[in-house]
Parts: C-alpha cells; structure tokens; sequence
C-alpha cells in the first residue's frame, strides 16, 4: 500500500507543477485534475456497470418466471439464471467493479494527504504556500461544514441518477443513508480527500447521463434497423 501511497503523493505533486506552469499553481486544482485522470482510468469498468444495470433491468422479467417456475429448486433456478446472464453476456457482479477499484484509491489518498499537507511532515517538494484552496486554510486538515454538505448532496445525486427504475425498499433506504454517512465520514476526512469524492460523485453524474443517453440511443438506432 506504501507503494500506491508514493504513486499518488508524486501524480497530485505532478498535477500541482501543471498547473503552476499555467500560471494558477494550487492543489486544490491539482486534486481535481487527479479526479479527472482517475475517473478516465476507471471510464471502462463505469461503462461496463452502466451496460449490465440497463441489461439486468431488461431481464427482470425472465428473471422473475425464472424464479417462478423454480421456486422449489433454488439450484435449478440459479443454474437457469445463470445460464440467462451468460446469453446476453452481462456479469450481475460487475455493477461492484468501478466501487471495487476505488477502495484502494481512497484508502492510499487518505493516507497520502495527511502527510502530504503536514506542515511538519510534508514531502520537501512539497509547496505549503498553495496548500489552501477557496475558503479551506489546510488541505489536509478536515472541513467540518461546508464540504460535508457538498459530499451529502452531490452523493445523493449520483446515487439518484445510477439507480435504476424500480428498485427495491433496501436500495431506496442505501440511497439516503450513504449520503449522509458519507457526509458523516468527511468531516474526519482531510479536506483534499472530501473534494476528491466530491468531484468524483460530480463526474460520476454526468457519466451516467452521457452513458445513459448513448445506451438509449443504441437501442434505438438498432431498432430502426431491423
């Protein structure tokens, strides 16, 4: 984990020197770069979720005669649900992967920040004069306010937006307590990190809008065709 922690202490200082070289050198922007490049990385597992929640949506309905028919056979009926996944080439598992993938980042960030921003133990190429960012005194010391609030928001929006129609009672209960836990969490977050998930669940919206409508648009195009 050392080694991820050093990777992504030298990527934020990397993206910190771009953007003193445009002439607005803060890593508060670096950190939002960082979003970026990492949300990019990440671009194809997100694609892939999108693809098996709208695949799983549209068979539901077989999913659920399948149930039916084996409703005294669980293993006939995982077998038969299997076998309905493998037809249509979905991964019901693969909706964990982008999550999956970001546990490790979020772990080594956290761990990266509070040492990075240290004004005691910082890295020597660490430039501490641009460590603030908007009304933030310290990166790596928490916001106890503001960015909790944004990180409930724009949590739940995200949430809103991935969820898909017709969701059942525990997903409609996750998509009020995850904000607010992740709310909770941030204020003990440094405040760095807050602004990372803040971005990300920003950027993760708007994925799921563009790939929505591209997905839609498919559909469409080959139904016109047949």
């Amino acid at each position: 984990m050392s080694f991820l922690v050093n990777i992504l202490s030298q990527l934020i200082q990397y993206l910190y020197n771009l953007t003193a070289a445009i002439g607005i050198p803060n890593y508060g922007l670096a950190i939002i770069l960082f979003t970026i490049v990492i949300k990019l990385l990440l671009f194809p597992l997100t694609s892939m979720q999108i693809r098996s929640m709208r695949v799983m949506q549209e068979l539901q309905p077989q999913l659920q005669e399948i149930q039916k028919k084996y409703k005294n056979d669980p293993q006939k009926s995982q077998q038969a649900m299997m076998e309905l996944y493998q037809k249509h080439k979905v991964n019901p598992f693969s909706g964990c992967l982008p999550l999956l993938a970001q546990m490790p980042i979020l772990y080594a960030l956290f761990s990266a920040l509070r040492n990075f921003f240290s004004p005691e133990n910082h890295p020597a190429y660490v430039n501490m004069e641009h460590a603030s960012f908007l009304w933030i005194p310290n990166l790596g010391q928490p916001d106890l306010y503001i960015l909790p609030i944004l990180a409930v928001i724009f949590t739940f929006l995200q949430q809103k937006l991935s969820s898909p129609t017709g969701v059942d009672q525990t997903q409609k209960t996750m998509l009020y307590v995850m904000p607010l836990f992740m709310g909770w969490i941030s204020r003990s977050f440094p405040a760095g990190l807050a602004i990372y998930w803040i971005m990300y669940s920003i950027i993760s919206g708007l994925e799921q809008l563009f790939l929505r409508k591209k997905g839609s648009l498919s559909i469409k195009e080959e139904t016109s065709t047949k």
